[in-house]
């Protein structure tokens, strides 16, 4: 019995030594996991200090584009805008009125009168107070916009002085009339469905019914004009780069006509050559004074001697180029390879950002697709080729297969159904209350029983968008063809660029040459050329002439050309139209 006893008082020890054990365990376990973690600041890049720091070596370069998303609240309220006109001298001293505006012609910036006015933005169902002064200047009003110029109803930038106060922290506002927008809701919607999107920045915007007053004309004869619906969009320039929590010491040009060609009119501003005005026929500067680190990028992007998937990753950061072309492809905005986007580079920094702009082109589907929409086989990346960026990109070894993965990611997480549906709903109110009436009712595309179901066919239109992306990509890439050439012989000599097999299937070409636009009078066939030229030796005589040539795997699936030939009804797509002088 003793023994039995001394052993459990043994065991008793054990025991408690092990729970004590246990218990520091524990106790350490529970300490760590409340300690707040705390990063380790990382080496400078080549161990570079601050008097031997190089932009090679910035931190900042290749970094994600990482916007505080917390500035954005749904908003689908309508707000209502009243703004008095005044008459206004311009600069030679002509006094300038509301009819100006009406002088405007499509895509000409070279006229832009601005005019003092007075703004008043309420919320929806308020009337200006009758004691305010509406003849007091607080703002001035601009035309904007580019084809919209010649609208009946235009676009507007308003830029709000001091004692105007400000709208959501915006002093620039640029209040669009959407009229190329089938939905009306297009650029709502798109950057509604952006403020929740990681590794690309987005817009706040606000539903606007717009009053405007000519004080011009006799007192009696003045009162607030119904405009209608617009939307209005914040401005893109260093407020916006601030609000965002970006790097707003920085450069922000808007693409006008560019497509990261290189081109005489963008040098640097101590260039003899340089003009801000010919530069912007190319690159708008929203930000920046000095174009170096643009030049730079340029260069290496024309330069096909060097390894571009290094190119890339020096210059551009490849998750924000991904969800750009994405977002794009999913929304049917069609029109990027040229203009309709923002790129954006902080100082310190190598690294260029994509950002959306213009969406009022989007979510056209079914019939209501422009009438310069392309084929089948150019939907999707297909005609980004003009671009050498997107072209050199999209050959890349698994480029295409990160797309893909970045559209599904989007519909699985941002774009979903759901979201589409709620946002959508949460807008049907304000239609409700501006589509019917004139003049709304008079700018659809559509009849107004009809607007509603089209809205809810969006999502499903979407989902088309990416079903043709998939499509066209199993097609050859498209190419350039070159004026063909008359020889010495009297021969012509026709050339083009090689195209590229996405899957890596041979390509071979076929080459039709026509009297006509219609391609209704063919004058020489030839099919399955290997090379990327070919001598016609029967002699052209003088006139016009229209050539096609296409890319053809081995599956028999043919490709256009990024040639076109334009009427005023519609694009002829994959066609060079050219003109052979008489014989000297």
């Amino acid at each position: 019995m003793g023994i039995v006893m001394k052993r459990w008082k043994i065991n008793e020890k054990v025991v408690l030594w092990l729970v004590t054990v246990a218990a520091a365990v524990l106790f350490g376990a529970l300490y760590a996991d409340s300690l707040i973690l705390i990063e380790e600041p990382g080496e400078a890049a080549g161990g570079s200090t601050l008097e031997n720091w190089e932009i090679a070596d910035s931190d900042l370069n290749g970094a994600g584009l990482h916007e505080d998303k917390g500035i954005y609240e749904q908003d689908s309220n309508l707000y209502d805008v009243y703004i008095s006109v005044f008459p206004t001298k311009d600069e030679s001293g002509q006094m300038l009125d509301l009819s100006a505006f009406a002088l405007h012609t499509a895509r000409d910036h070279s006229y832009n009168p601005v005019l003092n006015c007075n703004i008043q933005i309420l919320e929806e169902g308020r009337k200006p107070d009758p004691l305010l002064d509406l003849d007091h200047k607080n703002a001035t009003i601009r035309v904007r916009g580019n084809s919209s110029r010649g609208a009946a109803y235009k676009s507007y930038k308003v830029k709000l002085e001091e004692e105007a106060g400000t709208f959501f922290g915006q002093k620039n506002l640029n209040i669009n009339k959407h009229s190329s927008d089938v939905s009306k809701i297009a650029t709502k919607l798109q950057t509604d469905l952006l403020s929740q999107i990681d590794d690309i920045a987005g817009y706040r915007t606000y539903f606007m019914r717009l009053w405007i007053r000519d004080a011009s004309l006799p007192e009696q004869e003045q009162e607030f004009v119904y405009y209608g619906l617009y939307t209005e969009t914040e401005q893109p320039n260093k407020t916006y780069l601030e609000t965002r929590g970006l790097g707003s010491n920085a450069v922000l040009y808007k693409a006008s006509d560019f497509s990261f060609a290189m081109s005489d009119v963008l040098v640097n501003v101590d260039d003899p050559a340089y003009s801000k005005e010919a530069f912007e026929t190319v690159l708008a500067i929203r930000e920046g004074s000095d174009h170096g680190k643009l030049l730079e990028m340029l260069a290496a992007v024309n330069d096909t001697t060097a390894d571009f998937g290094e190119i890339f990753r020096t210059y551009f950061d490849e998750d924000n180029y991904l969800t750009w072309l994405a977002f794009n492809i999913l929304m049917g905005n069609e029109d990027i390879t040229n203009h309709n986007y923002i790129l954006y580079n902080p100082d310190n920094s190598l690294t260029w950002y994509f950002i959306p702009w213009d969406f009022d082109g989007a979510l056209r589907f079914g019939e209501h697709r422009s009438t310069f929409s392309q084929p089948d086989s150019l939907r999707g990346i297909q005609t980004l080729n003009v671009g050498i960026l997107h072209r050199r990109y999209l050959r890349l070894e698994g480029s295409i297969d990160k797309l893909d993965a970045r559209m599904r990611e989007l519909l699985d997480q941002e774009i979903t159904r759901e979201r589409v549906t709620a946002l959508i709903d949460s807008y049907k109110p304000v239609l409700e209350k501006t589509m019917p009436l004139y003049p709304d009712v008079d700018r659809l595309d559509m009849e107004p029983d009809e607007l509603i179901p089209y809205l809810d066919s969006i999502y499903s239109g979407i989902l088309d968008n990416y079903e043709a992306f998939r499509k066209a990509a199993a097609y050859p890439a498209p190419m350039f063809v070159a004026a063909p050439e008359r020889l010495a012989d009297g021969s012509v000599r026709f050339a083009w660029d090689a195209s590229y097999s996405y899957q890596g299937r041979p390509i071979t070409y076929n080459l039709s040459l026509y009297e006509d636009a219609g391609m209704q009078n063919l004058l020489f066939e030839q099919t399955k050329i290997t090379q990327t030229d070919y001598i016609l030796k029967k002699p052209l005589g003088e006139g016009t002439y229209y050539l096609k040539v296409t890319a053809v795997d081995d599956l028999g699936r043919e490709q256009l050309s990024l040639e076109h030939v334009q009427n005023t009804e519609r694009f002829v797509f994959g066609l060079l139209e050219f003109t052979v002088p008489a014989a000297p």
